[in-house]
C-alpha cells in the first residue's frame, strides 16, 4: 500500500473544510452525544454527523490532538472505503509531515475563541501554536 503524498493529502482536508459546508462542534460532552447517535464508540476523541454536517471534536484533549482527530474525522470523508486502521496511521502520518502553516491552518479549526485568543496574545509571530 503506497503511502499517500501529505501535500495532495492537505488539499484535499482544506478544500473539504473549506467548501463542504462541515462545521467543526468543539464539545466537552462527546461521550453523551456520541451515545445519543447511531455510532458505536470507544475512547472517543471525535466523529463525523454527515447528516448534520457536523465534525464534533473532544474539547478535554490537546490542540495537537484535536487536529489529528479532524484529520482523522475528514479522511473517513474524503476516502470512505479506507478501513479505521488505515485512516487512522493515515491521519498520524499527515500530521506528523504537515508544514508549519498547514499546521497553523487546522488548528484554527480546533480551537475555541479563549484558545485562540490567548494563543494569538502569546504568540504575536505567525507561527503555529505548538
Amino acid at each position: 500500500m503506497a503511502k499517500i503524498k501529505t501535500k495532495n493529502i492537505f488539499k484535499k482536508l482544506k478544500s473539504t473544510l473549506l467548501y463542504s459546508g462541515y462545521e467543526v462542534v468543539l464539545t466537552k460532552q462527546l461521550g453523551q452525544m456520541r451515545l445519543m447517535s447511531s455510532f458505536r464508540f470507544r475512547r472517543t476523541k471525535g466523529f463525523i454527523a454527515p447528516d448534520q454536517l457536523r465534525i464534533y471534536i473532544n474539547q478535554n484533549i490537546g490542540v495537537n490532538d484535536r487536529v489529528i482527530t479532524l484529520v482523522h474525522e475528514l479522511l473517513h470523508e474524503i476516502y470512505p472505503e479506507w478501513t479505521e486502521p488505515r485512516v487512522e496511521r493515515e491521519s498520524k502520518n499527515t500530521f506528523k509531515d504537515l508544514t508549519v502553516p498547514q499546521l497553523g491552518f487546522l488548528q484554527f479549526f480546533v480551537m475555541s475563541r479563549p484558545e485562540l485568543k490567548s494563543a494569538l496574545k502569546e504568540h504575536r509571530s505567525h507561527s503555529p501554536i505548538c
